[in-house]
Formats: C-alpha cells, structure tokens, sequence
C-alpha cells in the first residue's frame, strides 16, 4: 500500500490556515466572555436608596436650597426637583443650582417636563408623570441616563417597564388630599403589584419616612415624598 504525502509547500500552507482557524477561534471565545461580561455588568440595576426625596414646590430661593443642602447633608442620594408652577426658564435656572449642590454630596437629580433639560443642565435623569407616562410611546431620554415613572396602576407600571423605566413610584398607599378622588391601594396592594414586576417600586402618597421598613416589607425599594427628608 503507498501512501502519498503532501508537497512541502502546501504542508505549510495547511497548517498555517490551522493555526488561523484556532486564532479565529481563539478570538471568537475571548470576544464572547467580554461580551457577556458586559451584559452581566449592564443588567444589573443601580443601587438605589432607600428614598427618594421629591422636592416641595420652590418658594423662596435661598430657603429652598439652604432646605435642600440639610436634606443632603442629612443622606439623601436621590431627587426629584418638582417643578410645579414654574416657567421653563426658571425651572431651569434653579436646576443648574440644584444639580451643582446636590452632585457636592453624591445625590442623583431627576428633572421633569423637558427631556432635553437633562443632558444641557448636566442631571442624571427624567421623571414621568402619570399624564406624561400616558402620552410617552418611546423612552424619552438614552441609557445610561435614570427615567423615572409615577403611577397607580399595575398596567401603567408595565408600560412604565416597556419603555425602560428605570423605577416606579407608586401611589397612593393611603389617603392622601393630593389624590382625593383614587382608593388607597395599601400595603397590601402595594405588595400584590410588586410581585408582578421587576421594575423597582417606591411607596408614595400618605407615607414618610417613617414608613421605610413597611414599604420595603411589602416588596418596595422604600418610600419617596418628601415627609420626613426635606428638612426645611
């Protein structure tokens, strides 16, 4: 029986594409874990704080930010500057003071109404009303920036999580003469909604901080609001 060998030329041309094979192959493995890394690193969520302070609606200038800056000093991490009542441009005006202030001492700011507020003023977010969760189709602002949604509903909070939310406030918990008209959902129905999402959930709406631990027993990140951390 013979056996026929290869030219020497092409021997090394063979093994030469064998070797490009297990490089490519090489870099394909090495491409992979880096970009599950990755993944694994992006999906997981921002450590959120116990509460998330929404601002009373400004008054006087220099006591609010003197408020805010107790607020701070006290712990709070992250905010809602409530705009209510205010034109875009002073709105915008006290945001820049605000962002500036609560960055000092490693707050998050959310802003709400323009979306093209958050990136011009230097915030780290946007925060949805239930009008404005209502009317939104798309994630109004890119990752990595925070968007926030309110709701009182189960349904709305899913549509909150289908466009990207990154949290949910949900209210209200009990009563509360802001929502006059809509049943306290309580701690019970508080927990009955977090269970069917994964979107984190702060309790909103007749609560304080002093209800942090009942919020977070019911299945929440904790409470938002300002009863109890504003300190003004």
């Amino acid at each position: 029986m013979t056996t026929t060998s290869l030219p020497r030329g092409r021997k090394k041309k063979e093994g030469r594409r064998e070797k490009e094979k297990d490089f490519f192959r090489l870099c394909t493995d090495i491409s992979g874990s880096i970009l599950w890394a990755l993944i694994r690193i992006l999906s997981v969520p921002m450590e959120l704080p116990t509460h998330y302070l929404i601002t009373p609606s400004p008054g006087d200038r220099a006591e609010f930010l003197a408020a805010l800056e107790c607020s701070l000093q006290a712990g709070t991490r992250l905010m809602q500057l409530k705009g209510k009542g205010m034109g875009t441009q002073e709105y915008a005006e006290l945001a820049r003071e605000v962002i500036d202030l609560a960055h000092r001492h490693g707050c998050k700011v959310l802003l709400t109404g323009d979306p093209g507020l958050v990136e011009k003023l230097g915030a780290d977010g946007l925060h949805l009303d239930s009008k404005a969760l209502k009317s939104a189709v798309t994630r109004p602002v890119p990752h990595p920036y925070l968007l926030a949604i309110s709701g009182h509903t189960l349904e709305a909070l899913e549509k909150g999580e289908a466009i990207g939310a990154s949290f949910a406030v949900l209210s209200p918990i009990q009563y509360t003469s802001a929502h006059p008209d809509i049943e306290p959902l309580g701690w019970g129905g508080l927990m009955r909604i977090a269970e069917q999402l994964a979107l984190p959930l702060y309790a909103l709406g007749g609560v304080s901080a002093d209800d942090e631990q009942a919020a977070i027993q019911a299945g929440a990140r904790g409470v938002a609001g300002h009863k109890g951390y504003w300190k003004g």
